[in-house]
This record gives structure tokens, C-alpha cells and sequence, in this order.
């Protein structure tokens, strides 16, 4: 017997999946909940946005989504993106994707591996090349039902700031910083420079970690080219008045950041995770 998916509306009982979705900074409507049933009964709820079901088709997501048992999370809902990445991909635009290169500029220096999977995704490292690292914060940390693990989220109206240190060395880099980073920072949302100044950090409490992050990058920023507004030397002007070299436009305006760190049974915890689009 195959998994039964029932697709349906968000409802005021999903509350845990309201929570996510605020976290996102999105709106319940545009988003779908699927409830997913075992042969053994056992039903789980998952979560799409309808832009990704008109995008992926019904028929793909009961073709491709496995439900797994985990002794340290229970049900697992999996999703697998492979063949559909496999079969929109041109040869030139594969080849593009196997050998993703981009990273945000204020990360170079601080990435140990990349891998493309459904988002680019990295492992972050200090200058040294350590991979345990420790998260200090500025922010309020958000618990969601059923996970063990809290969100790191913004103070009131002031946004938030995440940052690795190296317990060896001292050394601390900025992983994102939500007064700046991303598309909307740079383009749309203005930001008070005195609240950005004083943002003192606290330490997020887990053991030094690997950290893991995902990076959006959906936006084809060529393809609207023309509405930056482009000078002669190759720059776009920034909401703060700044301006920014092209490429670097294309480097840094992610619309999607999530963090997670690996905990001592190898499986990565999400506790960051903002829509910047």
C-alpha cells in the first residue's frame, strides 16, 4: 500500500505549522498542509507553499515522498527533489549547479564544504578550518511545539544577529545579520543605523558545533537587470543610499537563510530560519 496524501487548507488547528510559517514571515493562505498516511495508519502533516505544488504537480509529491521513523524525532516526511531537479536541468544549466560556486561575500573565508541539494548549503568553519564552532545571538529565541531545539528570531523591532566563534581561536564571524543581509534588506526595508549599532550578543546554549546553512538564491537577477538601475560602473544602489557592485548584488541578495547545527547523534537542528524576499 503507498502513502495516502491529503492536501488542504492551513487551518487554526495547525498550530505548529502557523508557527513556521510566521517564522517566515509568510501568510497562511498562500501556503497548503499535506497529511500524509502510512500503511500502518500513522498520520503526519507537512507543509508546501502553493506556488511549489503548481510548480511541482500533486502527482510528483505522492510519487516522491517517503515517510521514515527516527528514534530521536519520531516521523520524518521526505521529500525527494532529486528527479525533478534532474529532469528541469539543461546540460548547461546542470553543469552550473554541480559546480555551485556562489556564496554570500560576507561568508568568504568561512566555508569548508558546499553542496547543492533542494537550496545551496555549506558548512561553516573559522579562518583556521574548525569546524566546531559555538553561536552567539542577538535576538529572542522562539520554541515551537515538538522540537527540542528554539528559533533564533528578531527582538521586538529590532532585527536580529547570528554569529559563529571559534572556541580555539577567539575568532567570531558574522553568519547573518537581519539588518542587512538579503534582498529585502538591501532593497526595500530601511533600518534605524543607532538600533543596528548596539546589538550585544549572547550565547545560543549548545556545545561548539558543526553548522550547517541553506541560501536561497531565486531570484534571477539577470533577468531583471534593468529595473536596478545599473550605472556605468557596474553598481546598484542600495535602500541605505550605499552602493554595491553588481556581482556582489548577486552574491549577497539571497532570499533565504537557514541555520542548523549537528548535535552529538549527527542530526541537524534548525534554529534559524528567515524569508529575506
Amino acid at each position: 500500500m503507498a502513502l495516502k496524501l491529503n492536501f488542504r487548507e492551513v487551518t487554526p488547528e495547525d498550530t505548529e505549522i502557523l508557527r513556521m510559517i510566521a517564522l517566515r514571515n509568510g501568510k497562511a493562505e498562500d501556503y497548503l498542509c499535506c497529511d500524509v498516511t502510512n500503511e500502518d495508519g500513522v498520520t503526519q502533516t507537512t507543509w508546501y507553499s502553493k506556488a511549489d505544488v503548481a510548480l511541482w504537480g500533486e502527482d510528483y509529491i505522492r510519487a516522491h515522498t517517503t515517510m521514515k521513523y527516527s528514534d530521536y524525532s519520531g516521523w520524518i516526511i521526505i521529500l525527494d527533489m532529486e528527479p525533478w531537479n534532474d529532469a528541469q536541468a539543461s546540460p548547461r544549466k546542470k553543469k552550473k549547479r554541480d559546480s555551485f560556486p556562489k556564496i554570500p561575500t560576507w561568508l568568504e573565508g568561512h566555508v569548508k564544504e558546499r553542496k547543492q541539494k533542494r537550496l545551496p548549503t555549506v558548512t561553516l568553519c573559522s579562518s583556521a578550518g574548525n569546524e566546531l564552532l559555538e553561536v552567539w545571538y542577538y535576538g529572542e529565541l522562539l520554541t515551537v511545539k515538538g522540537e527540542s531545539q528554539s528559533y533564533i528570531i528578531d527582538r521586538g523591532e529590532t532585527p536580529g544577529l547570528v554569529a559563529a566563534r571559534d572556541p580555539e581561536s577567539g575568532e567570531e564571524f558574522v553568519i547573518f545579520d537581519g539588518g542587512q543581509h538579503g534582498y529585502d534588506n538591501m532593497f526595500c526595508d530601511e533600518h534605524n543605523p543607532a538600533q543596528l549599532a548596539h546589538r550585544p550578543l549572547q550565547r545560543y546554549e549548545i556545545p561548539a558545533s558543526k553548522l550547517v546553512l541553506e541560501l536561497g538564491y531565486n531570484i534571477d537577477y539577470e533577468d531583471e537587470k534593468e529595473s536596478f538601475e545599473v550605472d556605468e560602473a557596474d553598481t546598484v544602489e542600495l535602500v541605505n543610499g550605499e552602493r554595491m557592485p553588481w556581482e556582489q548584488v548577486k552574491r549577497d541578495g539571497i532570499d533565504y537563510i537557514a541555520l542548523y547545527y549537528v548535535n552529538d547523534k549527527g542530526k541537524q537542528l534548525q534554529i534559524l530560519d528567515a524569508e529575506l524576499a
